[in-house]
């Protein structure tokens, strides 16, 4: 089956939308980086091979990168307010306590740990094609997210029991 640029787009355009903001924080500078991660693609969609899902995010992976070396800063960095997807509706005492012990603790993670999580978890991407957008082999993936979701737990946990 042949895929046309619009279904990717529409296949595809929420993920990549969440992943930037997820990179970004920033709803204006999303706006324009996905404007132009699709203008990419568009451009070079002929040439498109293997998953489209995982060239389309290697794709937005890149635009990110030259994003933030355009601006010199770094992508994932100390202030990591400016990388975590929003919860603007956190009412709850307790679950904003939560939320304020998974951003501490994303910060402690390295850039690779927390590539794999927002790309396995805010983009619903397979190993498989995390692998490739990584250039790391499924079973490195697997290991990584598997050692980092236990890292985050007990980072958690202990931000949670004030241990941090």
């Amino acid at each position: 089956m042949h895929l046309k640029f619009i279904d990717l787009y529409d296949r595809y355009f929420d993920d990549i939308y969440r992943y930037t903001y997820f990179k970004t924080g920033n709803k204006w500078e999303t706006d324009d980086l996905v404007s132009e991660i699709f203008t990419k693609a568009y451009e070079n969609f002929s040439s498109a091979k293997g998953s489209y899902k995982a060239w389309l995010f290697t794709i937005a992976r890149n635009a990110i990168t030259d994003h933030y070396r355009k601006k010199k800063e770094v992508v994932l960095g100390d202030d990591m307010d400016l990388y975590t997807y929003p919860h603007p509706f956190e009412e709850d005492l307790e679950k904003d306590e939560e939320l304020k012990c998974l951003k501490s603790s994303l910060k402690m993670l390295s850039g690779d740990e927390l590539e794999i999580i927002s790309l396995r978890y805010f983009s619903d991407m397979k190993y498989g094609d995390i692998g490739k957008v990584l250039g790391k082999s499924e079973d490195a993936v697997k290991m990584k997210a598997f050692r980092t979701i236990k890292k985050l737990k007990t980072l958690v946990n202990n931000f949670m029991e004030g241990k941090k």
